[in-house]
């Protein structure tokens, strides 16, 4: 194909956008609904994820040293404590500290008391995982350890958050495939619609020898361009919502939402790269069903 056909070929597109108005319009509206809903599941996935992992940094387990436990003793339990793959972070609470957080509960003749080696706290470790997925495992390092006295934890809220980060992750990826199958669907038929209002005319190019390619690439290009357009515009209104949504959260509940400059690139990439791909494969559908069952100009006249 020359350069000079390529060029006709795309202003043929965009000039069947043009003549074609309404139905580009309807076509960007469809595409626009359904990269919208396929944006906000991509959005709520994120957003539960990262809920998920701010409750995480939230259960901690806390390890108690042995009561005989020299300083030097408790520097090296910390030490094999942090040098544990699946240990995220851990934070030392003396037993003098212990001891003052509750000041303000006790007497003072009481506090006074429970000075020195009369005070009956531990020093602790508290211990924030990485992976809850690997709990049990690590927690058993953890007990094995022998300047360990004990450990609390709660094990049913590690199992519960695990399973419903999952069934959450699985809901969400669903969600999204299901709504690029529709959107596939969905833009499919309305080019359809645009096919079959100028069948007359592809039937008029079929009969004078235009090839099937030379007679698809306009519609082709058209839908690519619909899919840009609707990509662009769906990421601009979706950035409006969720800036909004994000000012009405706050940071108060679960750390608030992700902010949306660390995943606008992959909204935006996506957008135009569903857009894109739907609008030329549902053009190449439509268009190749078009001419295998029509063919010439028989069938409109």
């Amino acid at each position: 194909m020359s350069l000079s056909s390529l060029r006709y070929l795309i202003r043929e597109g965009f000039r069947n956008i043009w003549q074609n108005r309404f139905m580009a319009f309807a076509s960007i509206g469809v595409l626009i609904s359904c990269l919208l809903l396929t944006g906000a599941s991509y959005l709520f996935f994120v957003n539960i994820d990262h809920s998920f992992e701010w409750v995480y940094g939230q259960n901690v387990v806390v390890a108690f040293a042995k009561e005989d436990c020299t300083d030097q003793q408790s520097k090296v339990l910390l030490d094999k404590i942090k040098g544990i793959t699946n240990v995220e972070d851990v934070e030392f609470v003396s037993k003098e500290l212990s001891l003052l957080k509750y000041k303000d509960t006790m007497p003072k003749s009481v506090y006074e008391d429970m000075q020195g080696e009369n005070n009956p706290y531990l020093d602790a470790y508290v211990i924030t995982f990485s992976d809850l997925n690997t709990f049990k495992e690590t927690l058993t390092q953890i007990e094995q350890i022998p300047e360990v006295d004990s450990t609390a934890y709660n094990e049913d809220i590690a199992k519960t958050l695990t399973r419903l980060r999952r069934i959450v992750l699985m809901v969400s990826g669903s969600i999204v495939l299901v709504l690029l199958v529709v959107s596939l669907f969905i833009i499919a038929n309305t080019i359809k619609l645009t096919v079959y209002s100028r069948r007359l005319e592809i039937s008029i190019m079929k009969s004078v020898g235009a090839t099937n390619m030379f007679v698809r690439i306009p519609f082709i290009i058209e839908g690519v361009v619909l899919g840009i357009v609707s990509g662009l515009l769906s990421f601009g209104l979706i950035k409006i919502i969720y800036d909004k949504l994000s000012e009405m959260a706050g940071t108060g509940i679960m750390g608030g939402l992700v902010d949306f400059s660390e995943v606008w690139h992959f909204v935006l990439f996506g957008f135009l790269v569903m857009g894109t791909v739907t609008g030329m494969i549902g053009s190449a559908i439509s268009m190749g069903k078009y001419l295998k069952d029509e063919g010439g100009i028989s069938s409109v006249i």
